[in-house]
């Protein structure tokens, strides 16, 4: 199986994206009961699975794999990254009037 290591990053990288703004989106402002554990289980799973997206993405140049799947992973997580920067920013900068 070829480009074994990029296919995994790819995948690891979107399930990261994926989970990170599904457990920003479905975070009640103060969460109660069996919702917790969902988000904490969301979260740390997207970020555990970023970093192992970026091992694997890491191995797959170290390993001159050929193709496109090996840069998915980056800039996904790139992606990611940027957008939670500009929310924060945003918020920040709204002010009550």
């Amino acid at each position: 199986m070829k480009n074994k290591y990029s296919k995994y990053s790819a995948i690891l990288s979107l399930y990261c994206g994926i989970a990170m703004f599904v457990s920003y989106y479905i975070a009640p402002d103060s969460p109660e009961g069996i919702i917790v554990p969902i988000l904490m289980f969301l979260f740390y799973s997207a970020i555990l699975a970023g970093i192992l997206g970026l091992v694997f993405t890491f191995i797959a140049f170290l390993k001159s794999e050929k193709g496109y799947l090996k840069i998915v992973g980056p800039v996904l997580l790139s992606l990611v990254l940027l957008s939670f920067i500009l929310s924060f920013v945003s918020i920040m900068f709204m002010g009550e009037d």
